[in-house]
């Protein structure tokens, strides 16, 4: 493929002055670059919105694009080879596996075929994004700005095709992309399998270190009477899901700040002048396996009601470097039901024998109502508003989303899609449940358990809640709003309810009610952000007075363990980079968690924020496991020739070409909201080179009447190591400060302004189609 042989044309003109004929077969777009390489995007239409957008964000991530491209086409053993590490979603997988995937799972011509026909508001943002990406790839001076890719043979123009598929892997990050492995290994008895990639876990564990915190503070407790919205999801910093922020705009029509994922043509998190919102990873289950009886003397053949149903096959083709440096193919097979394909995963009894096998059901995977959906959020007048609009489209993919207005108006509501399936004891559907959050195993013998043939579980069902006080989820099921609100209905699909909470949604609940109760129910945006800055590590919460007494016992007066408690006493309990005990507490709490009888006082559902507690120091075997696990932590620490009390700046740190930048947080296990996820220790400290932990954080409210809003991008805007955009925000983020983010001024006038494009080109006749709608 080609690049587009364009320029770009650096003009100050006003959008208002091109001709409406013309208008209508150009894409036109304004970019206001602000501090940090933040993109003001304004334009006249959805296309030429797409357009300016495609255009800005390659304009610092071109690679980061194009390798996403790679990935989702199934080109990635083609140019390294089948056996090197991809990333098809939140975990890694083979290239072979991944691009079997990609060239097996989904239909890119029904899904093109879905947005031409039946979306044509978000195929004026996809057609005009890909014409944005090529227009900037045309230009004289791009390999100066991708020089980590320059040069590589996979470095060509897209299509809309190509974004659509990349619209299509975001769909499925908490469903469908853990099962790559598990559908390469998948082939009958007897014949070789691959029996490799990542064994599929739940929506709890699979996503790792993946997921957020949200809250929303209402007039009945803002000093404003207002609302206030803090949004703090946990992504990677490397990698296609990185967020990338911008301002997009279409004059009396649509305006819009926040962060959208890599490749997504709109805002995802973000706000308008009227309310702002976040989302959350939701606990819901976006799939099902079903377990197939098979016809005896036919491995390939399942019983539907007792008739036997062929699987079809797809011969998938895919092209291999070969280690001489030759092109190569090698040619697999994927066996599909009505249900999906299907799946081996040897280790999770996932088999395929003589007499069953499983497949694979996922409710995303044709999901073309995404773009829609967050169009629809972007145009909301209210957080009522947003829910009405969440109800009416149905696109949300696996999130929750909390939301604050204006008027002091605020949401928590999980309306993402999930299977129309009853997960109770007495349902004959279920066969089994892998873990206590799924996967779930439904029974594929019989029609009446196949829900894939049906709408998603109704919307009237789903949990959601208005009020003017506080909402909170840090990736829970939403059964618990706040310290008082329960909701005593959430279907088992959408999450466990009546269960023990997470650390950090723990944390969450006493950060807001320590907030609450030191401004006296009157929350200002400066203590609400500072719920996530300040660090506090709930497990040493919880730990730490146990602690206080074991030292004090006679047997922890010799070293080591003498001076790791004087370590631990001494340590602020926080995750502050300059906090002296946070590396040495994080390797003991690390290995106690699952110790039998931890706890004196059990999980109780009517106080979820503060059961179960109470180190169970009377039980002989704690004690000892609490010793142990001290020992060998201070044992690590000195076999990488840390001292006990190293702070944690010198161990968790982000490398940089212009130096190592330290980074504030702490793991999902110590309860700290500000989640810095590593990898393990070293003896050049924690790994970085995969981060996952807080990514795009806002705080927005309204001050007499006008939106204020604040935030940073922990990671920058640029994905190319040698950017200025790479790691300035980093370097603020290290030290505890945001960025104002101004939305209701223009930039052409402020200091802040680095650059102003003006882009424009003629539109592909099959672009040319205007929008069924334009944005209300």
């Amino acid at each position: 493929m080609s690049v587009l042989a364009v320029g770009t044309s650096m003009l100050c003109g006003s959008l208002s002055s091109v001709d409406a004929a013309s208008a209508r077969n150009r894409y036109d777009a304004d970019i206001q670059w602000a501090e940090y390489g933040t993109p003001q995007i304004t334009a006249r239409d959805l296309g030429s919105l797409g357009f300016g957008t495609g255009y800005a964000y390659a304009s610092l991530n071109a690679c980061l694009l194009l390798d996403t491209v790679m990935t989702v086409r199934g080109e990635r053993s083609r140019y390294y080879g089948p056996d090197a590490d991809a990333m098809p979603g939140f975990q890694k997988a083979t290239n072979l596996a991944s691009d079997v995937f990609f060239r097996s799972f989904f239909d890119p011509d029904a899904l093109e075929n879905d947005y031409r026909t039946h979306h044509a508001d978000a195929w004026q943002l996809i057609t005009g994004y890909a014409a944005g990406v090529n227009y900037f790839l045309a230009r004289k001076d791009a390999a100066i700005h991708m020089r980590s890719c320059a040069g590589k043979p996979w470095v060509q123009s897209i299509s809309p095709r190509d974004i659509v598929m990349v619209i299509a892997q975001k769909a499925v990050l908490a469903s469908g992309s853990a099962f790559t492995g598990a559908l390469l290994n998948a082939a009958p008895p007897g014949q070789p399998r691959m029996d490799i990639g990542p064994v599929p876990e739940p929506a709890s564990s699979h996503t790792g270190s993946v997921g957020s915190n949200a809250y929303a503070f209402g007039s009945a407790v803002t000093k404003d009477k207002t609302g206030i919205l803090v949004g703090n999801p946990h992504f990677p910093w490397e990698g296609p899901n990185r967020f990338f922020e911008m301002h997009q705009i279409i004059p009396g029509k649509l305006d819009v700040m926040g962060a959208a994922l890599g490749g997504f043509p709109l805002v995802n998190i973000g706000f308008n002048h009227d309310v702002a919102w976040s989302h959350t990873l939701s606990m819901g289950q976006r799939f099902t396996l079903f377990r197939l009886g098979l016809e005896p003397g036919y491995p390939d053949r399942y019983l539907i009601d007792g008739k036997p149903e062929r699987m079809s096959t797809r011969l998938i083709d895919v092209p291999v470097l070969e280690k001489d440096g030759s092109l190569g193919t090698i040619h697999h097979t994927v066996y599909m039901t009505r249900f999906g394909p299907v799946v081996v995963a040897q280790k999770r009894g996932l088999t395929w024998d003589d007499k069953t096998a499983f497949a694979f059901a996922d409710s995303e995977r044709g999901n073309t109502r995404m773009i829609d959906q967050w169009l629809r959020i972007a145009q909301s007048h209210s957080s009522g508003d947003l829910l009405d609009g969440l109800k009416v489209v149905r696109g949300l993919p696996w999130v929750n989303t909390i939301a604050a207005d204006r008027h002091g108006k605020i949401l928590l509501a999980d309306e993402s899609i999930v299977p129309d399936v009853n997960v109770t004891q007495n349902n004959p559907c279920i066969v089994k449940v892998l873990s206590d959050t799924g996967p779930i195993i439904l029974d594929g013998t019989t029609t009446q358990c196949d829900w894939t043939g049906r709408a998603p579980l109704s919307s009237s069902v789903m949990p959601a809640v208005l009020n003017d006080t506080t909402v909170f989820n840090s990736n829970d099921a939403p059964w618990v709003v706040n310290s008082s609100d329960r909701l005593k209905s959430i279907p088992g699909i959408v999450g466990p309810s009546n269960g023990p909470l997470r650390l950090r949604s723990r944390m969450s609940m006493t950060a807001i009610q320590q907030r609450l109760a030191e401004t006296h129910n009157a929350i200002t945006t400066e203590t609400a952000e500072n719920i996530i800055l300040d660090n506090q590590n709930y497990a040493a919460h919880e730990v730490m007075p146990a602690m206080e007494q074991l030292c004090a016992d006679p047997e922890f007066a010799a070293d080591p363990l003498s001076t790791a408690c004087k370590v631990l006493l001494a340590w602020d309990r926080r995750d502050q980079p300059d906090s002296k005990g946070a590396v040495l507490f994080r390797e003991f709490w690390q290995r106690v968690p699952k110790t039998p009888q931890l706890w004196s006082v059990s999980f109780n559902p009517d106080a979820p924020g503060t059961t179960p507690n109470t180190l169970a120091l009377s039980v002989p075997a704690v004690r000892e496991h609490m010793k142990t696990a001290l020992l060998e932590a201070a044992g690590t620490l000195g076999k990488f020739h840390f001292p006990l009390d190293v702070p944690l700046s010198a161990v968790q740190y982000r490398s940089t070409l212009k130096g190592d930048i330290p980074v504030p947080g702490g793991r999902e296990f110590e309860g700290t909201l500000n989640i810095a996820g590593f990898g393990s220790l070293t003896d050049h400290g924690y790994g970085n080179q995969s981060i996952v932990g807080t990514s795009y954080f806002q705080v927005v409210t309204w001050d007499a009447g006008k939106l204020r809003a604040s935030g940073i991008l922990a990671y920058g805007q640029s994905s190319e190591p040698d950017a200025p955009y790479y790691s300035d925000q980093t370097r603020l983020f290290s030290s505890g400060k945001l960025i104002d983010r101004p939305f209701e001024r223009s930039l052409t006038s402020s200091n802040t302004t680095s650059g102003h494009e003006h882009v424009s080109l003629f539109r592909p006749a099959s672009s040319s189609v205007q929008p069924s709608s334009s944005p209300e």
